[in-house]
């Protein structure tokens, strides 16, 4: 006879918060806008402190990106870190440009690069060099950062080959696969199966990749992503916070509202987007501490 254990083991999730501050970049990818924005960075670090007044340490991780690049911006990098090192779980999405030196004295931030495979030629839309796609590749495997990568034109053996060569080198972070942009519920242009990969623990669910083939096929989403069940956004120009449960691609703009009390839905106008937000819950990150609030018997 089986024996059940009851209650059954449960683990408490963080809330996630991301955090996109307007900005300039130093990339010119060909499948992104170009934006030249001044940023007062001693505002935004104030916004962000506003932001995070809202919330307690053990319940939420932020991760914190521009629609730039945000190593371009020292001192919010380290008013991130100060924050840090107070107990706030931070992570920072950059394009890797900056390594090494945007890492010093901020060990504290949990890190996400945007690299789109392991050699240069795969990374041609974002104009990277071999050296940099080396440094960013380097430092996700000392560091265990996530790495997130835009399948565009890339060929399936280059995507097999990429996975092989982080798993030979003891990768144990996460690899993040998503299509390339399909605006205002536009068909994706773009499919990759998860019976096409070679396997590896950092890869995403056959969940993911079967609900992104399904968008690919139907051009319509048949399942909720985590974004929407447990996730918010808010964009920061400077002062100015305004809010949106989700900015993926191309939402209404009569769905941002100004700072404040969050807003939940019933339903969402979702396109034909997925991204890394999709499974956001299971990640490590996103675990709660245990131990510290207990949960009610009933």
């Amino acid at each position: 006879m089986t024996t059940v254990q009851w209650p059954p083991r449960t683990r408490r999730v963080r809330a996630y918060r991301n955090i996109v501050i307007d900005g300039a970049c130093n990339l010119r990818c060909t499948y992104c806008e170009v934006k030249a924005i001044k940023v007062d960075q001693p505002a935004t670090n104030d916004s962000l402190d506003r932001i995070f007044a809202k919330y307690e340490q053990d319940n939420v991780l932020f991760r914190v990106e521009s629609n730039g690049e945000i190593c371009l911006y020292p001192k919010i990098l380290d008013h991130l870190q100060q924050r840090a090192a107070e107990g706030w779980q931070i992570e920072v999405l950059s394009n890797g440009t900056r390594l090494p030196r945007c890492l010093e004295g901020r060990e504290n931030l949990m890190w996400v690069f945007s690299v789109d495979g392991h050699t240069a030629r795969m990374n041609e839309k974002r104009g990277l060099s071999q050296a940099q796609v080396d440094r960013i590749i380097d430092t996700a495997v000392e560091l265990d950062a996530e790495l997130q990568a835009v399948y565009h034109d890339q060929t399936i053996d280059e995507v097999n080959a990429f996975i092989d060569t982080l798993s030979a080198r003891g990768y144990k972070g996460l690899l993040h696969f998503m299509p390339l942009l399909a605006f205002k519920g536009q068909p994706l242009e773009v499919n990759l199966r998860y019976e096409d990969l070679h396997p590896a623990e950092f890869l995403a669910p056959p969940e993911y990749f079967r609900r992104w083939n399904h968008i690919f096929e139907t051009g319509k989403r048949d399942a909720v992503c985590d974004q929407i069940t447990n996730g918010y956004n808010y964009s920061v120009a400077d002062d100015k916070i305004q809010m949106v449960k989700c900015d993926c691609y191309s939402v209404p703009k009569h769905l941002y509202h100004d700072f404040g009390p969050i807003r939940e839905f019933d339903n969402w106008p979702c396109g034909t987007c997925i991204a890394n937000q999709e499974f956001n819950s299971s990640r490590p990150r996103m675990l709660a501490p245990e131990g510290r609030i207990p949960l009610p018997l009933v």
